[in-house]
């Protein structure tokens, strides 16, 4: 077996931040420090060894005789001649090339392979593997997802579109129900516009819906309008309750202790009695040209500048209302509801309107309105009607949310309909005469509103904000 021997260009074996050399019989290994390079001129032929990078590297391999490594940068070089022990050849005039990245290309690298750039290679592969695997289950799972979800959508929309005819081909029979459907397929439609579920039909069902919800169901988007500025007539007037009776209304402040008379069709507008005659008042009634107003010792009918009393008080915790010249008063506390017939210089005895044997509750009612039959309005939402002093089987069918704390209600004997102010949703509700629901009319101002009057032949809802009468018309 031949014996090599290294010799250096520099008389050393170790060049700093370059790297070393050394010989084990004929096995050479080489370290390099980091950013140097490795090349061995064999046989003519230059091959790239290593590289090392930003990280110390070490290679070993069998050397030939004759073989010439050059360890180094671009500045420095250390250059190790092989020899055999009996020969002294010595090349130390091999130029080191430049040592571009890009420069250099690998040439029989299989014949000096680096155990830990192996080990390094293998787990580099294995991450890659591991990573890319990662990805596919990920990006399918996502995949699925998607598919599972545009499943979900697409049933959705088909149900809206289905609904939707369904609440068409409904309205003329079962409003009720066509309603429901009309409703479910705006929710569900709106569902399906709101995610990432792409359709063209979808688009096409919203705006159907959009043009359709009015007549379906009943729901008007409004706008009020100015009928007439109070404070015109008196200032700082603030008005807490209408009473009307044929054209004329006639609206009670009970704080400026103030009563104003407005003609519907007019807007005639005048001062109907001052703060000595409206002190204590607290409630309004009116029948023809006749206003009366509640104090706290019976009720007094007003005119000019002159009042008499009508009525002593016998009651605890009351509404009236005037119709066919007769005073109709409920008592809250007693659940009752009294009548005083009229007479030339006032009203007749009371007599117990309810029919003997009925029991009522009225103790959460807050509004009363006549139409030949008493309309009572409670607190809860709930609506009663009494025919001849009998309760009458009224179901609010299709309203689309309950009412919450409605405070006024409002018909007369010239109305088809009925109406309701809910002004915590800021909306009238229209009822007919059954208690189904006929419309109702959306608005921020009626948040506002105290009270509210309606002229059908006028086509207008009035109401009170304020010091203002506002109005909407009227679509039903």
């Amino acid at each position: 077996m031949s014996a090599y021997k290294l010799l250096f260009n520099l008389g050393k074996s170790q060049l700093e931040d370059t790297g070393s050399a050394f010989l084990t019989e004929d096995l050479i290994t080489i370290k390099l420090d980091p950013h140097s390079q490795a090349l061995l001129q064999r046989e003519g032929k230059l091959i790239k060894l290593a590289e090392s990078g930003d990280i110390p590297k070490t290679i070993t391999g069998k050397v030939k005789q004759g073989d010439v490594y050059t360890i180094g940068t671009q500045h420095e070089k250390l250059v190790a001649n092989v020899e055999e022990t009996i020969e002294k050849k010595f090349n130390f005039n091999l130029k080191l090339p430049q040592f571009s990245k890009k420069q250099i290309f690998l040439k029989e690298q299989d014949l000096y392979a680096s155990q830990p750039q192996g080990k390094k290679t293998t787990l580099t592969v294995g991450i890659v593997l591991l990573v890319l695997l990662i990805v596919s289950v990920v990006f399918g799972i996502r995949q699925k997802n998607i598919r599972e979800t545009n499943r979900i959508y697409k049933e959705k929309l088909e149900k809206a579109i289905s609904s939707y005819q369904e609440s068409l081909d409904l309205f003329a029979v079962d409003k009720t129900k066509a309603r429901q459907l009309f409703m479910e397929s705006s929710q569900l439609a709106n569902e399906v516009a709101a995610s990432k579920y792409k359709d063209e039909r979808t688009k096409t069902l919203v705006n159907e819906i959009n043009t359709k919800q009015g007549e379906i169901l009943g729901e008007y988007k409004s706008t009020t309008t100015e009928f007439l500025d109070l404070t015109l007539q008196t200032s700082s007037f603030n008005g807490s309750q209408i009473a009307s009776s044929g054209e004329d209304m006639f609206i009670l402040d009970k704080k400026n202790k103030k009563i104003i008379k407005v003609n519907i069709k007019t807007k005639k507008t005048s001062l109907a009695a001052d703060t000595d005659q409206v002190e204590g008042g607290n409630y309004l009634g009116a029948y023809e040209d006749r206003f009366y107003l509640m104090k706290d010792d019976g009720i007094y009918e007003l005119g000019g500048s002159s009042e008499d009393k009508v009525l002593e008080k016998d009651w605890d915790n009351p509404f009236f209302y005037l119709y066919s010249a007769n005073l109709y008063l409920l008592d809250r506390s007693a659940n009752k509801i009294f009548r005083y017939s009229g007479t030339t210089d006032g009203f007749g005895s009371k007599s117990d309107w309810i029919a003997p044997g009925i029991e009522a509750d009225f103790s959460k009612v807050v509004d009363i309105t006549i139409d030949g039959s008493i309309w009572l309005l409670s607190s809860s939402g709930k609506v009663s009607k009494f025919t001849l002093g009998n309760p009458q089987s009224i179901t609010l069918d299709g309203i689309p949310e309950n009412m919450d704390n409605p405070t006024a209600i409002y018909t007369n004997e010239e109305l088809k309909n009925v109406y309701i102010l809910d002004s915590k949703k800021g909306r009238v509700v229209v009822i007919d005469k059954t208690g189904d629901f006929v419309v109702q009319y959306v608005a921020d101002d009626i948040k506002n509103a105290k009270d509210l009057v309606v002229s059908e032949n006028e086509n207008k809802i009035i109401l009170l904000v304020g010091g203002k009468l506002l109005t909407i018309d009227l679509k039903n």
